[in-house]
């Protein structure tokens, strides 16, 4: 199978579901997972909370999620297995991710540093609305708010 595949992480066992998301924040974040396995396994009961994972050739190999409150959403996290980017997954994944949205605003956070990221979310509509000053750390640094409004 080499088409590009969206899984709803309630499509695995829970246990498996926390574990291959965990796996890949490991890999795609600089400085590792930015949660621990037990923060993945909350955050995933959470009933406002969403998870996609991308299979492609039988592998998960990245997973958005989202939280979704009335009209607004937030992208929480979205990560590809680094042997795997710079192959257009991310993109397909976000367009995946948003094409499921109604109306409303979708909001992100990104690294000030993460020039690749930034330049995905504003081809994607996503416009830069404030900065929060020391988000990130290890290595400490700001993060860019990002906005997307959907019709």
């Amino acid at each position: 199978m080499t088409e590009r595949q969206l899984v709803a992480s309630t499509q695995l066992d829970a246990g498996r579901a926390v574990q291959v998301c965990y796996q890949l924040a490991t890999l795609a974040y600089p400085g590792g997972a930015p949660w621990r396995q037990a923060t993945f396994a909350a955050d995933m009961a959470l009933p406002t909370v969403h998870y996609d994972l991308l299979r492609w050739q039988d592998e998960l190999i990245g997973f958005v999620s989202r939280s979704t409150v009335l009209d607004e959403t937030e992208i929480t996290n979205i990560a590809i297995d680094p042997a795997y980017q710079r192959q257009g997954h991310a993109r397909w994944l976000l367009t995946a991710c948003l094409a499921q949205l109604s109306a409303g605003s979708v909001f992100l956070e990104v690294r000030a540093s993460n020039l690749a990221a930034q330049r995905l979310y504003q081809q994607c509509g996503f416009d830069q609305i404030a900065t929060r000053k020391e988000y990130y750390h290890d290595p400490e640094e700001d993060a860019w708010i990002m906005r997307k409004m959907i019709n």
